[in-house]
């Protein structure tokens, strides 16, 4: 009987706890223990933030009190549109990072594209001197090859060939009897050969380079169509 009464005691109190928190005043007050703190308000509600220092995984509460069914929807959706507002912003942030990225990287590439195109124009006219320099040294050969100014020309014409080296400009070895390759090769003339065979090379005309292993310059040169017999 004691046990009975006790339990119709305990249902009481909760009824009357249950009644005791119909209004915000009661609940706040019903609370209290919690240190509620109230956070800045907007027109149609409030609202008040707690610690809950037991609690591992969620370490602050929030309460929010509102006029009416229609308060709790604005409010809803105002959540909702932040949140799709802040997921739009983040995608287009993304959008621009990597537009952004691809943006440099273009520029970069044009830049040093447009470095290389200015690089080559310039050993081109210096190419045009290199050959000047070598057919001068062609004449002076057969006699003068054992002066001192023919060598001294000689080693000034090696350093010029370090020096396009250094700069990765590399000559196309390129030899008579070669065989015919239109990827390097620019054929000036084409005739007859009884000592080639078609489509081998009989006279080196100029030299060709390579910048970068780009072709800079195809080597010129006069192209066997072989033997009539």
């Amino acid at each position: 009987m004691t046990e009975e009464k006790s339990q119709d005691n305990n249902e009481i109190e909760d009824i009357k706890l249950e009644m005791s928190l119909d209004t915000k005043e009661n609940l706040i007050k019903h609370l209290e223990e919690l240190k509620l703190k109230k956070e800045e308000a907007i027109p149609d509600f409030e609202s008040y933030s707690f610690d809950l220092l037991k609690d591992e995984d969620n370490k602050k509460g929030i309460i929010f009190f509102f006029k009416n069914e229609e308060s709790i929807k604005e409010i809803t959706s105002v959540v909702k549109g932040i949140e799709e507002a802040k997921k739009e912003v983040n995608d287009k942030l993304l959008r621009f990072a990597a537009e952004f990225e691809n943006y440099k990287k273009r520029v970069s590439q044009e830049k040093s594209q447009s470095n290389l195109y200015t690089k080559d124009l310039i050993f081109k006219e210096l190419l045009n001197f290199i050959d000047n320099f070598e057919r001068g040294l062609s004449l002076y050969e057969e006699k003068e090859s054992n002066s001192d100014f023919f060598k001294g020309m000689k080693a000034v014409f090696k350093e010029c060939d370090n020096f396009l080296s250094k700069n990765n400009i590399k000559r196309i070895d390129t030899q008579i009897g070669d065989e015919f390759d239109p990827s390097i090769h620019e054929a000036i003339e084409i005739k007859e050969s009884k000592e080639f065979s078609k489509d081998k090379i009989v006279t080196v005309i100029q030299s060709g380079y390579l910048s970068n292993d780009k072709l800079l310059r195809p080597v010129m040169v006069v192209v066997s169509t072989g033997s009539e017999s």
